[in-house]
């Protein structure tokens, strides 16, 4: 018997679509959970399972955004591998403490996190362009420090609740380490790829995935992640700047729907 009901075809193309919307999204400002999270859950699939197969499509669509960007040599490889340390540990941990929570609160919790998002972003703005995104004159606590808090932290949130993490990133190291967005984009997609990789085997191991349903839109969102990092590496920060504005808005009008829905009904 599968997990959260049958799904018709109709769904899981409606799935896929929106997991390659999210990828491409996701590959250029972060935030794509946002648009792929809700869509599992639209179908009708549990909270837990929604979430679960989020990551399956998620961290696919995210490798195939790090070869590329990997490609281009917009990656620092040194701070994002410390990154990519305590985000493993990071999303190990949350996504345990997802899988233990009661159905409802976990729904609850992954709609009350969503206004947050928007709201620290409508205060802070989105970023300009922090600096040159090199690295190479960090040294000793400020060479491992600033990658490791981001990875443990973006690590914890990112398995347990997961829209925003990408964008949260890319704001922080602008903000914190002076990465141009551009580099910025790229090395959060490493530590999303840790968080994500790290929840997904706790997701597997509770029996909280529906293969039918994200392996296809795993490669929807491969595609949509491919053609976001391209889209990035061609256009530039400018283009990063508009993207994180789009999803500002998506977030926005997510709340708004939470908000509003119930009374409709």
């Amino acid at each position: 018997m599968l997990v959260g009901g049958e799904v018709s075809f109709l769904g899981v193309m409606l799935v896929c679509v929106l997991c390659g919307l999210a990828g491409f999204v996701d590959a250029i400002a972060g935030g794509g959970g946002l648009i792929s999270l809700p869509a599992y859950m639209i179908v009708g699939l549990p909270a837990q399972v929604a979430a679960g197969s989020n990551k399956l499509s998620a961290c696919l669509g995210s490798s195939i955004a790090i070869v590329k960007y990997g490609r281009s040599g917009a990656i620092r490889w040194r701070e994002a591998l410390i990154g990519l340390a305590l985000a493993l540990l990071g999303g190990g941990l949350g996504a345990s403490l997802a899988v233990s929570l009661p159905e409802r609160a976990l729904k609850w919790l992954i709609v009350g996190a969503l206004p947050f998002v928007g709201f620290y972003m409508a205060l802070r703005g989105v970023p300009k362009d922090g600096g040159s995104g090199i690295d190479e004159e960090r040294e000793g606590v400020g060479l491992w420090l600033p990658p490791a808090c981001l990875g443990l932290g973006i690590g914890l949130y990112d398995g347990l609740i997961g829209p925003g993490s990408g964008t949260f990133l890319i704001v922080a190291m602008v903000a914190w380490m002076k990465y141009d967005l551009v580099t910025a984009s790229a090395n959060a997609k490493v530590l999303n790829w840790g968080a994500n990789v790290a929840s997904l085997a706790v997701f597997i191991f509770n029996r909280s995935v529906r293969y039918d349903i994200a392996l296809p839109a795993a490669v929807a969102t491969m595609i949509g992640g491919y053609l976001g990092a391209t889209f990035c590496l061609k256009f530039g920060s400018s283009w990063v700047r508009k993207m994180l504005f789009v999803v500002l808005f998506l977030l926005l009008v997510k709340l708004l729907w939470d908000l509003l829905a119930p009374a409709m009904t």
